[in-house]
């Protein structure tokens, strides 16, 4: 349906919906739809693909369990353009593995959105991402985040806790508590402005903003940053051998 639009009133759909299943999908090209995939309660692998579409390409809530096992969904080598939503999402206690993905677009999103989930990360190519960021993780999650490309972010390549909460018409949650090991990534061409009441307006946007959260930021490389390199707002953290430059902003920039 290339009519439709995102949102709850746009009439999307996805093209995929599989609900409390255990899924193996391999070598698809998912275009000409509002919305790519929905994994609802399930797990499994989806692969070697294509995703071309407007809005969420791969949605993931939840996961399944066989017994008291929590089986993990497997997101590998696919190419995932957006027009406006977000690349991948993990919601509500899904747990995702996501290695060797290209994402890029999302003029309304970002290139990950993680809320109240489990998230490894590896060797994913994100951006360009004209919205947001390339992660955005936020609730009570736990990620991790390594070898990964992050260029050409609106907002923050990394960002760890949600900070807007303040903000005038904002619905997101407060503050709760996220745990991310990030290492071994290549963050480059981070020249957003953002804006909070948290921080008195607009600021050049951080490679790596982390509020109210725990993380490990570790051998990082960050090039052609204009705000802070790593700020950290009520949080703590563990920060070695990483190089990075910026034009604007501090190294680290701790309250």
């Amino acid at each position: 349906n290339t009519q439709a639009q995102c949102g709850n009133q746009g009439g999307g759909r996805v093209l995929i919906y599989a609900e409390s299943s255990y899924v193996s999908m391999d070598n698809l090209d998912i275009k000409d739809n509002a919305y790519g995939a929905f994994f609802k309660g399930s797990s499994g692998s989806l692969g070697n693909s294509t995703i071309n579409v407007l809005c969420n390409a791969i949605d993931t809530n939840s996961y399944k369990t066989t017994g008291n096992f929590a089986h993990t969904l497997y997101l590998d080598n696919n190419v995932i353009t957006t027009g406006e939503g977000a690349g991948i999402t993990a919601y509500d206690g899904a747990i995702v593995t996501a290695t060797d993905n290209t994402i890029s677009g999302a003029s309304s999103g970002s290139g990950f959105g993680i809320r109240d989930s489990t998230l490894n990360a590896h060797r994913n190519t994100v951006g360009p991402i004209t919205g947001y960021n390339g992660f955005w993780v936020y609730g009570q999650s736990e990620v991790a985040i390594e070898n990964n490309t992050v260029q050409d972010t609106a907002k923050e390549p990394i960002q760890i806790g949600e900070y807007h909460y303040r903000d005038s018409g904002s619905n997101y949650p407060g503050p709760s508590p996220n745990r991310a090991y990030i290492a071994n990534n290549i963050i480059s061409n981070n020249s957003g402005t953002c804006n909070s009441q948290m921080y008195g307006g607009d600021f050049p946007c951080p490679a790596i903003h982390v509020f109210r959260s725990s993380a490990s930021i570790l051998d990082n490389t960050i090039t052609d940053n204009a705000g802070d390199i790593i700020r950290a707002k009520g949080s703590l953290i563990n920060v070695q051998r990483n190089t990075a430059d910026s034009e604007l902003g501090f190294a680290g920039n701790v309250s």
